[in-house]
């Protein structure tokens, strides 16, 4: 299964922000999967079903053609990047998040390489602080650069900069030109340590919750206040708090991924055989 990998491919990321800042604001519509996120995820759809730039959906039952929005026109950028991705190319939206945003963890079930449909990143705007977590790991991706992700695994994003954090999302079949993109074992060897490298150095907010739970192992009074907590809610509020008391920064949503991973590591170790 491919997990992540980068395309040998890159792009202008001032020249895609230019586009990007000539949009007017009414362009920009809120996120459709409201549950997702905390209201700072938006996006403006440039190739979609019927053409309406405020769709940001796909056609799940294929009825709709995928045309051009009247707003691709008016990113010639951004034009010049799509045009590289020839028939493999269905749907194409600029999705932004705003400082201090956060997209839920969730999953986009059948949408991997594996089952023909391939969702690409390639980061418009995207500062210290953006993080994109996939399967539980930092996957961090610098502007220019353009990203297959397996967005069939659990993943989310938080933006703890202090800009908007703009992708470029395409929406792309598998064909044979998009499964010569994919690079080699050794090739994917290497993209696996640059990932390690930037992680490392990125010193990501679940990076920083692990550092946390050192410290609180050495602290029987808040671990027994934690351990006697049974509403999840009441438990991220009690571990952010302890976060803030000894000055380290993360999210409620690296509290609450964590808290999944635990009981997705309970159901694979008792129930599946």
């Amino acid at each position: 299964m491919l997990r992540c990998f980068r395309l040998p491919i890159s792009f202008d990321a001032a020249a895609l922000a230019r586009d990007v800042a000539a949009l007017p604001a009414e362009a920009w519509t809120a996120h459709f999967n409201a549950g997702y996120h905390d209201g700072g995820w938006s996006g403006v759809a440039l190739r979609s079903p019927g053409g309406d730039a405020r769709r940001l959906y796909p056609d799940h039952q294929g009825v709709e053609p995928q045309v051009d929005t009247p707003l691709r026109a008016a990113c010639p950028a951004v034009d010049a990047v799509l045009g590289q991705f020839g028939s493999a190319l269905r749907g194409a939206r600029l999705l932004r998040l705003a400082p201090g945003g956060c997209i839920r963890e969730h999953r986009d079930y059948g949408l991997s390489f594996e089952n023909g449909e391939a969702r690409l990143h390639v980061p418009v705007s995207s500062e210290a602080g953006v993080e994109f977590y996939l399967d539980g790991e930092l996957v961090p991706m610098e502007p220019g650069e353009c990203w297959y992700l397996n967005l069939d695994l659990p993943h989310r994003v938080q933006n703890f900069g202090a800009r908007d954090r703009v992708h470029l999302v395409l929406d792309c079949v598998v064909d044979d030109w998009l499964h010569r993109q994919v690079p080699d074992a050794a090739a994917l060897q290497v993209q696996r340590e640059l990932l390690a490298r930037r992680t490392e150095a990125a010193d990501g907010s679940q990076a920083r919750l692990e550092r946390l739970r050192e410290a609180l192992l050495c602290d029987a009074a808040v671990l027994a206040e934690l351990a006697g907590e049974d509403d999840p809610e009441q438990f991220v509020g009690l571990v952010l708090a302890e976060g803030r008391r000894r000055a380290i920064a993360f999210g409620g949503e690296d509290v609450r991924a964590l808290m999944g991973a635990a009981r997705r590591e309970w159901i694979e170790r008792w129930l599946v055989r």
